[in-house]
């Protein structure tokens, strides 16, 4: 299988989470472009809540914000990039992961991001690390 269409080994998940984390800032950037600007990332949006296979959604999104000028689309980020010696902060105790399990972002509890997926709109899901 494809690993783009795996939420545990990244690509098509890590894709959602960065949609997630970035949805208004794209909504704004694509809404830019005229009044349909922003279908591709509500069709992301509509096959996530649906539990749909996000793939092709997911690409012209990437394709969209391109044309809209975002530099780096979906795909383009850095992710998980860490300067040497500083890691990722990993408080211990609970984790706050994607109440669907199609993404692969997370937050902690204490974090000041909201407890609640961008997309769906559910609570994030919690799990003890």
């Amino acid at each position: 299988m494809d690993d783009r269409h795996d939420a545990r080994t990244g690509g098509t998940g890590d894709d959602i989470a960065y949609v997630c984390t970035q949805l208004d800032h794209m909504r704004e950037g694509l809404q830019a472009c005229g009044p349909q600007g922003a279908e591709p990332l509500e069709r992301v949006v509509a096959a996530v809540r649906a539990g749909q296979d996000p793939t092709a959604p997911l690409d012209a999104l990437h394709e969209a914000l391109l044309f809209a000028g975002d530099a780096t689309g979906v795909r383009g980020q850095g992710r998980g990039l860490f300067p040497i010696g500083v890691g990722a902060q990993r408080p211990h105790g609970w984790l706050l992961l994607c109440p669907t399990g199609q993404c692969t972002r997370h937050a902690w509890p204490d974090a000041q991001e909201p407890s609640e997926c961008r997309i769906t709109g559910q609570p994030l899901r919690r799990e003890r690390l």
